[in-house]
Formats: structure tokens, C-alpha cells, sequence
């Protein structure tokens, strides 16, 4: 259930029941689709003679496949997907933090939509492909589990999750690591900005003044959250764009989100959603 909050879809938002059903939804869904689940099997194998159908999306695109991205690094295989083996197809450097069960890393899209213009691509007149908002980056295990609908994702009264928000509390506990991220955010926000500049030069010096100034006002505001103004969710299969699970994390207030697009907020489930359906079913299984 949504309750609308303005004109507009990108101002809706949604209660946790909304969520819970919908993952309760999505997860049946693919546990009961057999050939997804047979496909599953082959995936977690490292697979790369098998026909990907059900859970091909997600999974590295056929031009990539055979190419090494990162110098000195894996080439990717058709059962690869871009967050899958993370360590051994990209730079040490792109990981801000790893445990035993999982990594950190950012985003490589900026979090401001304001920095994809129809004049750079017009692709971007219908979607950019902005972050969720300022700081968003990922938790993503470094066992193959597909998706949040995944059995695996929830194993053992889904400690894996509970590793995975953990890990980023305890990241953020930590001053430099906080800095970190930001350094990670503003590498990514100037790489964005020379391209623009590139492109349109003049279009960009007339455009770009407020976007930067917003940068340093959120950068400060940024520094100064808690582990508990953070979001932590899913995007669930079929809505995900990489094909290994991967916990978003950004920031919960709209004063960091302003400039971010809100689309993608109807398909993003709260770890709190997914915990308790877990815990609900399995106390039905127990009457």
C-alpha cells in the first residue's frame, strides 16, 4: 500500500506492510519457479556452458564476456555478474572495507541527477542512473547468493544480512572510514563533472554552480550521520540490475536525497521487511 505525498510518483512513499507483502510476493514467486531455481544451481557452480533464461538479467552483458576491465585482474565469464568475485576482477582500491562474509564498496554513479542531462545522452530525458542518494554504496557478500530472493539470503535466520548491515555499522563507527566514502562520492561526483564539461563546456559552467555548491553543503551534513539514519535494503528479482545480492545503503533523510531520483523507492525493501517476514513465517512453521 502506497500513501501519495504529493503530486508527483517520485514523492510517494510507502509503509512497511507495503514491502513486507511485496517481498513475501517476490520471494514465493521464484522459489516456486523451478527453472529459476535449477538455474540457481548452475550459477553457484560457476557455470558458463549453461543457458542463463530466468535469471539472466543481472548476470555480465555478452560484450563483456572473455574481457579484463581492470588490468591485471580475471576476464569475466558468462556466469559472472559485475559484483560476483569482486576482489578478483577489480582493484583492491575499489573496496573501502571486507570481512570474512563481505565487501564494501561505492557507487560508480554519481547521487545527483542534475549531472545527467538530455544534452549529454539523450537516454537521460527518461532515466538517469543516479544513486539513491548522497554516499549510496553497497553491501554485497562474497558467496554467490543471486538475489534477495534467494534462499541462501536468508539462511540461518539470516545471519548473512545481519553480518551485512553490521559490517557497514561498524565501518561508519569510524571516522576515516567515513571520509572514506566520501572521498569515493566526490572521485565520482568530479569524474561526472569533466565529462559534462567535455561535452558542453558552456552548458556547464551556466548549470553547474548550484550542484556544487549543494555538493559541499551535503559532503558536511554527510559526515555527521549515524548508523541508524541510514537505509538498508534490497532490490528484489526481477527489479535488480546485478544478479548477486547486494544490500543498498544511503541515506535515510530527504535533505541528502533531494537531488536523487525517488523511482526506484517502490521496489526497495527495508532489511527490516525481509527480517520480519522471516521471523513471522518461521514462527508459523513452528504452530
Amino acid at each position: 500500500m502506497s500513501i501519495r505525498t504529493s503530486a508527483t510518483k517520485e514523492a510517494e512513499t510507502y509503509s512497511l506492510e507495503y514491502f513486507k507483502t511485496l517481498y513475501r510476493q517476490r520471494r514465493d514467486v521464484f522459489r516456486k519457479n523451478d527453472a529459476a531455481n535449477e538455474e540457481l544451481r548452475h550459477w553457484k557452480a560457476r557455470n558458463d556452458g549453461f543457458q542463463y533464461v530466468e535469471i539472466a538479467h543481472g548476470l555480465i552483458p555478452p560484450g563483456v564476456v572473455g574481457k579484463t576491465l581492470t588490468k591485471g585482474k580475471e576476464p569475466y565469464t558468462r556466469s559472472d555478474t559485475f559484483f560476483s568475485e569482486y576482489e578478483t576482477h577489480n582493484l583492491d582500491s575499489m573496496i573501502l572495507s571486507s570481512t570474512a562474509n563481505s565487501y564494501i564498496i561505492g557507487n560508480l554513479e554519481s547521487y545527483d541527477k542534475r549531472q545527467y542531462p538530455s544534452w549529454l545522452d539523450s537516454k537521460y530525458a527518461s532515466k538517469t542512473p543516479e544513486g539513491q542518494g548522497f554516499g549510496h554504496s553497497f553491501v554485497i557478500p562474497r558467496k554467490r547468493i543471486f538475489n534477495i530472493v534467494d534462499p541462501d539470503a536468508t539462511a540461518n535466520d539470516c545471519s548473512l544480512l545481519l553480518e551485512m548491515k553490521a559490517h557497514f555499522e561498524s565501518f561508519w563507527a569510524d571516522p576515516i572510514h567515513r571520509k572514506a566514502l566520501l572521498n569515493r562520492v566526490e572521485s565520482v561526483f568530479d569524474k561526472q563533472n569533466k565529462i559534462l564539461t567535455q561535452k558542453n563546456h558552456e552548458e556547464y559552467k551556466a548549470t553547474s554552480p548550484p550542484v556544487i555548491e549543494d555538493y559541499h553543503e551535503m559532503a558536511t551534513r554527510f559526515l555527521k550521520l549515524e548508523a541508524e539514519d541510514f537505509v538498508f535494503a534490497f532490490h528484489p528479482h526481477p527489479d535488480h540490475s546485478v544478479g548477486h545480492l547486494h544490500m543498498h545503503v544511503f541515506p535515510r533523510g530527504e535533505a541528502l536525497r533531494r537531488a536523487s531520483s525517488k523511482l526506484h523507492d517502490k521496489k526497495t525493501i527495508p532489511l527490516k521487511a525481509v527480517l520480519e517476514v522471516e521471523a513471522e513465517d518461521k514462527a508459523k512453521h513452528k504452530t
